[in-house]
């Protein structure tokens, strides 16, 4: 038996499902990644739970198109929106208020907006951000 499928019915399916989520790592120092990526955007939290820096630190890298963001943008979730400037493609847990706020942006959902240079960027996570990373939610 024989079953041929279109492209376009196949490209339907995975535009359809979110093939994005959460991918956890850890590093030799303890620290805990969760990137999700799309075509366009790289999303990476560093959550540092067991102090490897002193004093801990938790960070959210972005890139565009493969690039460090670096100035204003905005994230936005089902639950929460933050507007912030990124610093040569991160934003640090220096400013818990701060921190906090783009924590929770990352656990409100798993529709996830990055505005940047008057551009929108969307990526499904599959889930929220598993972890508190550093935030008092």
């Amino acid at each position: 038996m024989t079953y041929r499928f279109s492209s376009a019915a196949i490209a339907l399916c995975v535009l359809a499902a979110p093939a994005f989520a959460w991918h956890e790592a850890t590093d030799f120092r303890g620290l805990h990644i969760y990137t999700a990526l799309s075509e366009s955007i790289s999303l990476t939290a560093v959550c540092d739970p067991d102090g490897a820096f002193i004093p801990p630190t938790n960070h959210l890298q972005v890139e565009i198109q493969g690039q460090p963001l670096e100035g204003p943008y905005s994230l936005k979730s089902d639950a929460h929106t933050f507007t912030g400037t990124m610093i040569a493609g991160a934003a640090i847990s220096r400013d818990e208020a701060d921190w906090d706020d783009v924590v929770a942006v990352l656990k409100g959902g798993s529709a996830i907006e990055l505005t940047a240079f008057n551009e929108t960027y969307k990526i499904d996570t599959g889930s929220p951000l598993p972890v508190s990373c550093g935030a008092d939610l």
